[in-house]
Parts: structure tokens; sequence; C-alpha cells
């Protein structure tokens, strides 16, 4: 974990929300939405690896396949009927995977967490640019369309501005009933996730470290901190003391590590 950055975002304080890029952070692993997408590209007739793949994710669907299209031809204008037939192709592959890959599986201790926060005030939101149709059968399978672990999910088709504009996490703050961006955490993975929050002012921006960035591009974005996974969370933020003393025990294990 990282000291406070440069703005003196104070990481003894809690946040009354944190607002989480679904891949990531909650589910592992974009690798999935990188195969889906070079797969679609490969049955278009284009050649792409992964980490080209990469260039798309996390913006929104139809975003990401034109930017990838922009860099294997720099000089043409990405024509709207290949954007869309790719996009249709790595939607349909994703619905696929999200049914039956063994890679996409929850978070590590993510329940845990959420529930931890939950007992102390603070409320968890999750924003993802995956279709709905995506969306929808990936929930079933965790049980999250029953009995999610946070308090909102917000798709970038749901706002004007998603990613990197800032709907997403005003949407969330909205649903959530909370006023001031400098009591709201983001994080993320990827550079692209944490930008909507570092141009809103929100308190604290945190990385979850995948091993996709350099040292360089890390340094770059300047996060509040950043943690290895997802429920180093735990560590970040000096919490109150939580009415459940159950839930109190579970933190000073977690701390104490």
């Amino acid at each position: 974990m990282t000291a406070p950055d440069a703005a003196g975002t104070n990481l003894t304080h809690c946040p009354k929300l944190v607002v989480m890029d679904l891949l990531g952070t909650l589910v592992e692993h974009d690798r999935a939405v990188r195969g889906a997408l070079a797969a679609a590209f490969q049955a278009h007739g284009e050649t792409i690896d992964e980490d080209v793949a990469s260039i798309a994710i996390g913006f929104p669907g139809l975003v990401g396949v034109e930017r990838i299209l922009r860099w294997l031809h720099p000089s043409e204008s990405p024509h709207f009927g290949s954007v869309q037939s790719i996009h249709d192709l790595a939607v349909k592959e994703l619905m696929r995977l999200v049914k039956y890959a063994d890679g996409i599986q929850p978070a590590q201790g993510i329940q845990r967490m959420c529930q931890i926060w939950h007992a102390v005030g603070v409320q968890v939101a999750v924003t993802t640019t995956l279709d709905a149709v995506v969306i929808k059968p990936l929930l079933r399978r965790f049980g999250w369309d029953e009995t999610p672990p946070f308090s909102a999910l917000v798709l970038s088709e749901e706002v004007e501005r998603p990613t990197p504009g800032p709907d997403m996490v005003l949407e969330c703050m909205k649903r959530c009933g909370v006023d001031d961006v400098r009591h709201v955490a983001k994080v993320a993975s990827r550079a692209i996730g944490l930008a909507d929050a570092k141009n809103l002012g929100c308190g604290w921006t945190v990385l979850v470290d995948d091993g996709t960035l350099t040292t360089d591009q890390i340094a770059a974005m300047g996060p509040s901190a950043i943690v290895d996974q997802t429920e180093d969370l735990l560590t970040i933020w000096k919490l109150p003391k939580p009415h459940d003393m159950a839930i109190d025990d579970e933190i000073a294990k977690i701390i104490r590590g």
C-alpha cells in the first residue's frame, strides 16, 4: 500500500462510498474479455493478441472496438458496420464465457469485505462497461442477481457520459445518497478506471495492481493507494468500530494477516 498522494488524501479517514470497477476488482479476470475480443476480430479477418485487445478494456463496447481498429489502421476511419459487427461477435462469445468459463470468478474475499464495510456504514457501488446482456448471466451465475454484495450497479449504457466521463460515478453517488465526491473512493485495476475519479476530485483513487501496468504508468496515475488484491482494501482505511463484535474480530484478523 502506498502513502497518501500529493493531494493530501487522508487514508486514516473512511469513505462513505466505495465505487468499484466490476472487472479486475470484484470479478477475476478481464482475460475473458480480451479473449472474446481477440476471437471476434479473428472472425472478422483481423488477428490481434490479448495485449492489443487490452486497448479496449474499460471503455464502452463500441468505443473499445473502435480504439482497436484505429490502432490497427491509423490512417483509416473505422467503418461503423465493422465496429458493430465485431462488437456483436465479442458480446456473443463473452456471454458464453460468463456462463461456463472457470476463470471468471468473484474476487477472493469479496463477500466478506463488503459485509464488513456494510456493518460500519460504508456503501459499495459497482460500475461496468460490459453490456447488460453479459452482466445478467454473470450476476445470475454468482447469485448476485438476488443477493448482491453491493448496493448499486451502474452500467455504461445507463448514462450519457460513461468512463472516462463522470456520469457512472455520479450515478453511483445518486443511488447511494452520497452528495460529496470527497467522501467517495474509486477502485480499479486500470488507468481508465481511475480517470473519472481523478477528474471529479474523488477523495481516494485506489489501484488493484494486477501486474499489467508499468511503474511509470502507475506513477503517472498517482493513486492514493495500491493493493495487490481486492480483499487488501480492508487494510487501507481506519474503519469505525462495528456494532457486530464478530465483524470486529474478523477485521482484526485480516489486519494482523
